[in-house]
């Protein structure tokens, strides 16, 4: 299931893979229930595996991958549902949540295979402006380099967040980022269990109201940061744009999909990675279009980073 088996198509390189092919003959293969096997496609409106999701992804105009941060399985599932877009969309986009936009250079200079591993992670400041470890991701980085896929920074830097926290709406002082579409009632609720956890709220004794709208204000700016910066990527040369982000952040339609509504772009998909043999939520609205089975032997968890 994992890659394109047309032989027209040229093999993405990249190393490893999961152990997965695809079927050309049609989207669904089978009726299920909405459990999640192991290295499986969910699709999660009908309830339905398929075998031939990244076919079905690449369709489309904005792909948002989301993630848990530090988990391995993860990544290697992005990566593999990226070896099979890079075959299928040539055109193909990675931009990545991890990155401010003030580094858009050294991802340059990386894309043209200018820097080394070292070099690049100096020069991006990885371990300040992420911090995870950079084993997660330089198989992503690797495969975009190998595959010459432009990667594009689309978050801010932490400073702009905080100001946009604070109430600031002057663009010029928020990086040109534009005001963001106000959160759904259920996109504002699963920020207060979130923010129940963060230090901010521990900061001070009792619920904070003001710090909430803090929080909120900082979550929702980052969410249009990064729309911003996937429609001008997906406005470029008609491109398909891979966004790798927080799964908080593509949840439910809200996040960045919902400001990505707000500013009038269609055909966006999301998929979330999945702990396999556990059903998908039972809500009204699918926490994503689609999931993936991924090993439950690591600590695999619904609610996802943001």
């Amino acid at each position: 299931m994992w890659a394109d088996q047309s032989p027209s198509t040229p093999a993405a390189r990249v190393p490893g893979s999961l152990p997965w092919r695809e079927n050309d003959r049609g989207p669904a293969v089978k009726d299920t229930s909405n459990y999640v096997p192991l290295n499986c496609w969910l699709e999660t409106r009908s309830a339905r595996l398929i075998d031939n999701a990244p076919r079905m992804l690449a369709k489309n105009r904005v792909v948002l991958l989301g993630e848990r941060h530090d988990e391995s399985e993860h990544h290697r599932w992005q990566l593999e549902t990226l070896r099979a877009l890079v075959r299928l969309r040539p055109d193909l986009v990675l931009g990545f949540e991890m990155f401010p936009r003030r580094v858009q250079r050294s991802l340059d200079r990386w894309s043209r295979d200018e820097l080394s591993s070292t070099s690049f992670l100096r020069d991006v400041e990885w371990s300040r402006i992420w911090g995870f470890e950079p084993e997660l991701y330089l198989p992503l980085f690797e495969l975009a380099r190998a595959n010459h896929v432009p990667m594009v920074a689309l978050n801010v830097d932490r400073e702009t967040n905080r100001l946009a926290a604070a109430g600031e709406t002057d663009k010029d002082a928020l990086e040109g980022v534009g005001q963001p579409a106000p959160a759904s009632a259920a996109y504002r609720e699963r920020l207060l269990g979130w923010f129940n956890r963060h230090p901010m709220s521990a900061a001070s004794p009792g619920f904070d109201a003001a710090r909430f709208e803090r929080f909120v204000r900082a979550q929702l700016f980052w969410d249009r940061a990064m729309a911003e910066a996937i429609t001008t990527a997906a406005n470029h040369a008609s491109s398909l744009v891979v966004g790798i982000v927080g799964g908080g952040h593509i949840e439910y339609g809200d996040g960045v999909p919902r400001q990505l509504a707000a500013m009038n772009v269609d055909g966006v998909v999301t998929a979330l990675p999945w702990p396999a043999g556990s059903a998908a939520p039972a809500t009204e609205l699918p926490i994503a279009d689609y999931l993936f089975g991924v090993s439950p032997l690591e600590t695999c968890a619904q609610s996802t980073n943001a």
